[in-house]
């Protein structure tokens, strides 16, 4: 698993201040804060969006030194707030288009294309407009066309915001499988810190600066630096947090039935 990103010394404006971050490959990385933190301008920046002046590499090219088209053949990403309409009337048009653009034969292209239908339950969908399908669906369209050329890392912006519970279990539980199956790093803000629970490393921003990284357990028993921050701990992490306090409990237990069993011994 080596380094695919490389993040130097970037400054950008009033916002973003002194960021220096590392994601391996084959990693699923959360960047968490609160509003204003500066997490929705630091993804633009890391997929290409916004320049970066040769502060951050990608397998150890200069971003802003590579191709756009050659770019967007090893990235994916979905930032909802860029508003651009689907360009074609029916999901099976739209996710075909792309599989057309990558020269594949008619066999692999069939492969791939039932394989994104099976993996974000879009069979039913086939014929449907994307830009009629309710906001669940929409994202799952979007994370696909994320996904189906193969990137090697995709970057994904508070897509669960706007998400029930249910949907958003099912959104990072396609994305887990993604980065199992596929071998995808995926780095993804999110204001809840109860989707950074299924990431493998998570940076905390506030005000424009990394304040604390790590593993999310660890990150996240820093629950007095967190509230202040203006973020909700986890229930289960903010249980576990106050029971190690009174020496109750020595490690942070997601699970409420292990939780009770271990406080019965």
């Amino acid at each position: 698993m080596g380094q695919l990103v490389n993040v130097c010394n970037l400054n950008y404006e009033k916002i973003l201040k002194n960021i220096n971050l590392n994601i391996d490959a084959n990693t699923f990385v959360a960047i968490s804060g609160s509003n204003k933190c500066g997490r929705t301008t630091l993804i633009k920046i890391l997929s290409g969006f916004l320049d970066d002046k040769e502060t951050i590499t990608l397998n150890n090219i200069y971003l802003n030194s590579i191709n756009k088209t050659e770019l967007y053949k090893k990235i994916g990403f979905v930032i909802p707030d860029i508003k651009e309409p689907f360009i074609f009337k029916t999901v099976e048009q739209e996710l075909l288009f792309v599989l057309d653009n990558l020269g594949l034969d008619k066999e692999k292209k069939q492969l791939r294309y039932k394989e994104i239908l099976s993996l974000f339950k879009l069979k039913n969908h086939t014929q449907t407009d994307p830009n009629c399908l309710y906001l669940f669906f929409r994202i799952k369209m979007l994370l696909a066309l994320a996904v189906i050329h193969h990137p090697v890392i995709v970057f994904l912006d508070d897509i669960c915001s706007m998400l029930t519970k249910e949907e958003t279990r099912e959104i990072l539980m396609i994305l887990k499988k993604l980065q199992q199956e596929e071998e995808l790093t995926i780095v993804m803000t999110t204001d809840n810190l109860e989707e950074v629970l299924v990431s493998d490393y998570l940076y905390l921003l506030d005000h424009g600066k990394i304040v604390i990284e790590g593993a999310p357990l660890k990150v996240l028993q820093e629950d007095s630096m967190i509230n202040k921050m203006g973020l909700t701990l986890p229930f289960m992490v903010d249980l576990s947090v106050k029971l190690q306090y009174y020496g109750l409990l020595d490690d942070i237990e997601l699970d409420m039935d292990r939780l009770v069993n271990t406080l019965w011994k």
